[in-house]
């Protein structure tokens, strides 16, 4: 491990602190996913957005600077619907706890501070795939989502150590993050938005997280600019 184990707790307790904070917003967010309500607008929300969003001190910078919204999603997703998209990230998230969980099943993590991060970040994907459920309606289907696993899972055999299987969790995280990046382009109500860009940063602390435990260079897992570049793309991987 690149960093200290009390310095991987620090970091960890940091993420923790900004995924309480937006899941304190949540369940108004839902609410008015559902029925209209609430005064804040996602107008201002994007703009944060797209102005950059902290990790670790720096920032990512997402928006047109890259891609325009308007090519980051396929018609057919878009088509969907918001309870369609959120559907489809509920089952993400559902993934990426049975990853961590299988992970933690394997016994290749023995740093006490790395299996509590997992074990912390699983959480944080549990609490996410509830939220998008709840605005999935009933379009959420409460299951991982079986493509995803089905390739996640024999990676996860393979790996050797620790190490590789860190370096499969960092991988996950980033893939998450410029997933839901790509589901901001196809989303339409302010709810929604708000929803997905307060989860979105936590998925990126995540891997920043993951980054440093690995010694990646902060260029790395700090970019300048949040892209989809390693979204999980909805017409390969469908909800099952």
């Amino acid at each position: 491990m690149e960093i200290s184990e009390r310095e991987l707790t620090e970091m960890v307790r940091a993420v923790d602190e900004t995924h309480r904070s937006g899941m304190s917003t949540m369940p108004a967010d839902l609410v008015e996913l559902h029925h209209g309500e609430g005064a804040r607008m996602m107008g201002e929300e994007r703009l944060r957005v797209a102005r950059g969003i902290g990790l670790g001190g720096a920032a990512v910078a997402i928006g047109a600077a890259m891609v325009p919204l308007s090519q980051l999603f396929q018609p057919a997703f878009a088509q969907s619907g918001d309870a369609g998209i959120a559907a489809f990230a509920q089952s993400v998230e559902l993934a990426a706890v049975a990853a961590y969980q299988a992970a933690a099943a394997s016994g290749k993590v023995k740093t006490p501070a790395i299996a509590t991060a997992a074990t912390t970040f699983a959480g944080h994907h549990k609490e996410h795939a509830a939220a998008f459920g709840a605005a999935a309606g009933s379009a959420a289907t409460g299951k991982p989502n079986a493509k995803l696993l089905a390739a996640l899972s024999p990676q996860l055999a393979a790996a050797p150590d620790e190490r590789a299987v860190v370096t499969l969790a960092y991988g996950l995280e980033n893939s998450a993050a410029a997933t839901y990046l790509f589901a901001l382009g196809a989303l339409m109500s302010e709810a929604a938005l708000q929803l997905t860009a307060s989860i979105l940063p936590v998925e990126g602390q995540h891997a920043v997280v993951l980054g440093s435990v690995l010694g990646k260079p902060a260029t790395e897992y700090v970019p300048s600019f949040q892209t989809t570049d390693t979204y999980v793309d909805p017409t390969k991987y469908p909800v099952s």
